[in-house]
Parts: C-alpha cells; structure tokens; sequence
C-alpha cells in the first residue's frame, strides 16, 4: 500500500521537511511511498532515501511556482510570478492526466500534499482522502502579492478537496479552508546527528551559517569582524575583511541540519524549515524579513 506526496517544486524547505516524515514512515511501517516533485528535488530526495530505493516510486513534474524572485534579490518578481502561474494553472489538467495514469492501479491509502494544488486534484480523481500538511497555502500568499483574482480562486477551489490540515507551529492565519478535521503540530525536522556534529565542529572550530535557500541567487554578501569558518549554501558569494574559512556546502549535501547544529548562529531568510531545524538544534537565528513574502513576515 502507498502513500502519495505531493511536495512543492518551490526551493527545497518543503522537500526537506516531508523528507522527515517520508524517513519516519519508512521506518516505522510497510507503506511504500510515491512522491512527485520536480526533477531537482527528487534527486536530492534520492539521495536522502537511497536505503529505502525499492520501495519509493518518484514521479519528476512541476507541483508548484511558488515565488519567482527578482535577479540577485529575496524580493518577489510580481509579474514575472503571475506570468507563469497563469501557464501552471493552464497544465494542469495535463500534469494530472499523466498522474492518474501512474497512480489509478496503486493501493493508496491517502495523499499528502505539502502544498501543491495538483494532490488536492489527484485526490479528487481518486477518490482518495487527501491530507494538507502545511504552515501556509498560496491563497494568502498570492493575496498579499495582488495576483489576479481568477489565479487566487483557482487555488482556493482546490484546497477545499483536502478532507485533513495538519498545522505546523507558525502555521498563518488561514480563512479559506472550511475543514473541521484539523490537527495541531509543533516543528519538525530532519534527524540531527549528535555525532556528526561533533566531527564537523571538531574539524571546522567556531562557525557560523549563512542561507537564502537554494532557490535564491544574491550577490556578494559582506561579512565584517570575523575570521572562524562560515558555512554557506550554494547561490551566495561572501566577502570578509578578515581571514575568514569560507566552506560552500555543495547543492546535493545531504544534511545542512548538521550544520546547522554544529554552528553558533545562523543568519538566514525566515523559512519555516530553516526555523524549524536552527530551534530544534537551539542555534541562535537572525532573521531576514521579505515584506513580499508575507509567510517570512509572520514567522
């Protein structure tokens, strides 16, 4: 028996924290899992879930635009963003053709959509429960962008098929979901490795984290008064004035939770699965607030 995931395409924070459920199930119980998401995060999930390669079935599709950023910028591109949505909102009835075929003769036993609109139409199709398991939905978001309204209503009919929302903490304050089955959580993450923690901060010393997510290019960002080591995520370029060990971690690492962990402070955008991971690992954050991401602005 399966359960399906529907993860979105949007960076990898939505991938990294349905990737610790993915694992906890996998341990835990028989199911097999199926998880469609784009071609980049898969691989990585691919990776994070070798040992269990016989029973998960990837399907590598476009789930979710998210946002689209601006060049060498954290703020959104707004008609850029619209632009292609209108051509996501247009696929989908191809995007889901494509996916009731591989998924009408699987035994599933539910959907769990984290937050992409093509699990609440599968879930239709398939007469399957269909689980939301978010901090947010693109309602809010693309509201507070302005996005057309024809967009904003496509999104909001398709959320009203989940028959489960599974809240995470921070979870935003939500209107358009009329469910009465809800469930409350607190953070969730990746497993930490206390060992490998050790072995990073006994071969790097001192250090700190620096990440904009890995769906975000900046240019150069300048670190002053520091010279220990300075963890970075791939799409950002530092400069120091001091003679500081700059590590970029490479994009198919498989656990920034570590190093997360191992450091004394991390300094990132406000995503709710660097949160989640820097609170559980009690790293100190600071914090980057976006005023287009009104999620960022909330957490």
């Amino acid at each position: 028996m399966y359960i399906v995931f529907y993860i979105s395409s949007h960076g990898f924070g939505h991938m990294t924290r349905c990737l610790a459920i993915i694992e906890n199930i996998l341990k835990n119980t028989n199911y097999n899992i199926y998880i469609a998401c784009d071609g980049i995060q898969n691989e990585f999930a691919r990776l994070c879930l070798y040992e269990y390669k016989n029973r998960i079935i990837y399907s590598d599709i476009v789930t979710d635009i998210g946002f689209v950023n601006k060049k060498n910028s954290l703020e959104v591109d707004i008609e850029k963003l619209e632009s292609k949505l209108k051509q996501f909102v247009s696929s989908w009835g191809d995007i889901c053709k494509l996916e009731y075929d591989k998924l009408k003769n699987l035994d599933i036993k539910y959907i769990i959509t984290d937050i992409s609109p093509i699990g609440c139409i599968l879930g239709k199709k398939l007469d399957r429960k269909v689980v939301l398991i978010s901090n947010f939905t693109w309602v809010e978001q693309y509201r507070n962008l302005n996005i057309d309204k024809n967009i904003i209503h496509e999104f909001e009919e398709l959320y009203k098929s989940v028959n489960v929302f599974i809240r995470y903490e921070l979870c935003m304050p939500i209107t358009n979901l009329n469910i009465e089955n809800k469930k409350n959580i607190g953070f969730i993450c990746r497993q930490i490795d206390l060992n490998k923690v050790s072995i990073i901060k006994e071969k790097y010393g001192e250090s700190i984290f620096i990440t904009c997510g890995k769906s975000t290019t900046l240019k150069t960002i300048n670190i002053k008064n520091y010279n220990k080591t300075i963890f970075t995520t791939s799409g950002i370029s530092i400069a120091t004035d001091k003679s500081a060990n700059i590590v970029e971690l490479p994009i198919d690492i498989k656990d920034t939770q570590n190093y997360i962990a191992a450091s004394k402070m991390i300094i990132s955008k406000a995503g709710w699965g660097t949160i989640g991971e820097s609170l559980i690992s009690h790293t100190p954050m600071v914090l980057i607030k976006r005023d287009t991401a009104i999620e960022d602005t909330f957490n």
